[in-house]
C-alpha cells in the first residue's frame, strides 16, 4: 500500500492545536455530563440496554452510505462519466465520512480525491459533484423541516430549542446561500473564471490554461443541477437515504429502556432525525460529538418526558454505533486506498490530482 501523499501536508503544529481543540471540546462535554446528569442513573440505564437489538442498527447505517454511493454514480453518469464500480464509489464515500469524523468537513475534499486517484477522473469535476450533492442535501433538509413546521408545528417547536429555530435556521439558510453563490459564480457563469484566468495569465500562461481546464471540469460536475432527466431517480435515491437514516434511530428507541410510557413510532424517529441533522449541520466538532447529544437529550426530555439520563444513553448508543461502524469500515477501506488514519489528518488531497479534460475511467 502507498502512504498518503506528503505534499501539502499540514504542519505538526497545526495538527497539535487541532488535537488540543478536540481535547478542550471533549473536556467540555464531560463537564456538561458530570454537572447535568446523574451518572449513577446513566450507568443503570446502560446496563439495561438490549445491545443485540441495538447492533442491528449498523445494517441500515452502512446501507445508507451504499445508497449514497449509488446516488453519486447517478450524478456522475448525468455529466457523462461512464458507470464506475459501486465498490470504488462506496469506498470513497466511507473514507470521506471517516475523515469527517476526525476533522469536520475534510471528507468533502478527500472523497473526490480517492475516486480521482483510482480512476483518473478530473478532481475539479468530482469536487463539483460533491458540492452539488451537498447543496441538494441541505435544500432537502430545509424542505423537510419546512414541511414538518407546517404539518407538525408544536412537535417540531418542542423538539428544537428556541435559539435554534432562530439562529439555527439562519445558519442553514446562510449555508444554502453561500453554496448557491459558489455554484452560480464558478459553475454557471464564466465571470469568476475569466477574471481569475486573466490575472494568472499575466504571471504564468500555462497555469492559466490549467485553471481554465479545471473550471471546465467543475462546470461539468455541476451540470446535474440543470439536468432534469435524472431528477426523479435522484429524488427517490435521496428519500431512500433519509429512510435509512431514520431506521437506526427507530431501532435504538426500542433497544434502550425509556420512561414515560410512550409508544415509539417511526414518526418519532423522523422528528429526532431532524434534530440530529440540524445538529450535525451546525456542529463544529468531529462527528458532531456533544452538540447532537445535548440537542437530542433536551428534545426527548421536553417532548416525551424521558429523563435526561435515559435520553443521553439513547443518543450515545445510537451515535456510537454509527460513529464506530463508519470508523471501522472507513478505516479498512482507507487502507485499501493506500491511506492511513494519520494520513487522513495530514493529507491535503485537493492539490494532488491534476485536472484532466475527460472523464474516462481506467478500471
Amino acid at each position: 500500500m502507498q502512504n498518503a501523499p506528503e505534499r501539502g501536508a499540514q504542519s505538526p503544529r497545526r495538527v497539535f492545536w487541532k488535537i488540543v481543540l478536540g481535547g478542550i471540546v471533549f473536556a467540555a462535554i464531560l463537564l456538561w455530563v458530570a454537572s447535568v446528569l446523574d451518572l449513577r442513573r446513566v450507568w443503570e440505564t446502560l446496563q439495561q440496554v438490549d445491545y443485540l437489538l441495538a447492533l442491528t442498527s449498523i445494517a441500515p447505517v452502512l446501507a445508507s452510505h451504499l445508497v449514497r454511493a449509488i446516488r453519486w454514480r447517478t450524478m456522475l453518469r448525468a455529466v457523462g462519466i461512464q458507470p464506475l464500480p459501486l465498490w470504488d464509489l462506496f469506498s470513497a464515500v466511507m473514507v470521506g465520512y471517516t475523515a469527517n469524523n476526525i476533522i469536520p468537513r475534510s471528507g468533502e475534499l478527500l472523497r473526490p480525491y480517492v475516486l480521482a486517484k483510482r480512476h483518473g477522473i478530473s478532481n475539479a469535476l468530482l469536487i463539483a459533484s460533491v458540492l452539488a450533492e451537498r447543496l441538494f442535501d441541505v435544500i432537502q433538509l430545509l424542505v423537510f423541516l419546512a414541511a414538518a413546521l407546517l404539518l407538525l408545528p408544536q412537535l417540531v417547536a418542542g423538539a428544537l430549542p428556541p435559539w435554534m429555530l432562530g439562529e439555527g435556521m439562519r445558519s442553514l439558510a446562510l449555508v444554502v446561500l453561500v453554496l448557491t453563490a459558489i455554484v452560480v459564480a464558478l459553475g454557471v457563469t464564466s465571470l469568476g473564471e475569466r477574471l481569475l484566468v486573466q490575472i494568472v495569465k499575466l504571471l504564468n500562461r500555462q497555469l492559466a490554461e490549467r485553471i481554465a481546464t479545471a473550471f471546465d471540469s467543475f462546470r461539468r460536475g455541476l451540470r446535474i443541477m440543470r439536468n432534469g432527466r435524472d431528477v426523479l431517480r435522484l429524488s427517490l435515491e435521496s428519500i431512500a437515504i433519509w429512510v435509512l437514516y431514520v431506521l437506526p434511530l427507530w431501532i435504538v428507541l426500542h433497544a434502550v429502556p425509556l420512561s414515560g410510557g410512550h409508544q415509539w413510532s417511526f414518526l418519532d424517529a423522523i422528528v429526532l432525525l431532524l434534530v440530529v441533522a440540524i445538529g450535525t449541520t451546525i456542529a463544529p466538532t468531529p462527528g458532531a460529538i456533544g452538540v447532537v447529544h445535548a440537542l437530542v437529550a433536551e428534545a426527548m426530555n421536553h417532548l416525551y418526558g424521558v429523563t435526561l439520563e435515559e435520553a443521553f444513553v439513547y443518543i450515545t448508543v445510537a451515535h456510537a454505533l454509527n460513529y464506530l461502524s463508519v470508523m471501522l469500515v472507513g478505516g479498512a477501506l482507507a487502507a485499501r486506498e493506500g491511506l492511513s488514519l494519520a494520513g487522513l489528518v495530514r493529507a491535503k488531497p485537493s492539490a494532488e490530482i491534476e485536472p484532466t479534460a475527460t472523464g474516462q475511467t481506467n478500471a
